[in-house]
């Protein structure tokens, strides 16, 4: 059995170089949902997983790419499905763990043209595959009001898959006239975790 570590919130802010408002914020909206604790009020505080570096991480990169923040909670609360939906597929796969080794799938996030959420995960045995082809708008909802409240649940009419549709156009080489894509594995990488 594994015992993960935890991090507080200024161990996180100083691994990810950024100030501690910056990360609370996107805790308070909901975009990283903290695994070991969440601050309760005074004298409490959030305490962070090595999958909730990496959701920030993410995140943060896609702010400095302008992507709003409710769409940025959408896309971590599927990074976590698609972990879900990989570690039945390979025993033992979890964020950002896996794909730190030195033979780690390239995971990518890809948003093309429109609102629609790709994820691409590099095998060494063949072309990516592609999971994915949700619309963000349906996963974010237009209600107001408490912590992450902008997202729905994933359904199953939502339900994270095997792409095929994708895979058969190749998104990864489809002409976009515009393309967002993060290179999640790299990330992982950069970050300095003792796990």
């Amino acid at each position: 059995m594994i015992i993960e570590r935890e991090w507080s919130l200024s161990e996180a802010a100083r691994m990810l170089g950024e100030p501690q408002h910056r990360l609370i914020y996107l805790c308070e909206k909901g975009v990283v949902i903290p695994d070991f604790g969440e601050a309760k009020g005074r004298g409490s505080s959030r305490r962070f997983s090595a999958r909730n570096i990496l959701e920030f991480a993410v995140a943060l990169k896609l702010r400095e790419l302008m992507m709003p923040v409710t769409a940025i909670a959408a896309i971590n609360h599927v990074m976590r499905e698609l972990e879900k939906l990989v570690s039945r597929e390979i025993p033992g796969f979890s964020l950002p763990r896996s794909l730190q080794k030195s033979n780690a799938p390239e995971l990518r996030i890809i948003i093309g043209d429109g609102p629609k959420l790709h994820f691409s995960l590099g095998l060494m045995d063949g072309p990516p595959r592609i999971f994915g082809g949700l619309d963000l708008t349906g996963l974010i909802s237009r209600e107001k009001g408490g912590r992450g409240s902008g997202l729905k649940k994933l359904s199953s009419s939502h339900a994270l898959t095997v792409d095929e549709t994708a895979a058969a156009s190749k998104p990864e080489t489809a002409p976009y006239k515009a393309r967002l894509e993060v290179n999640v594995t790299a990330m992982a990488r950069d970050l300095s975790l003792k796990v």
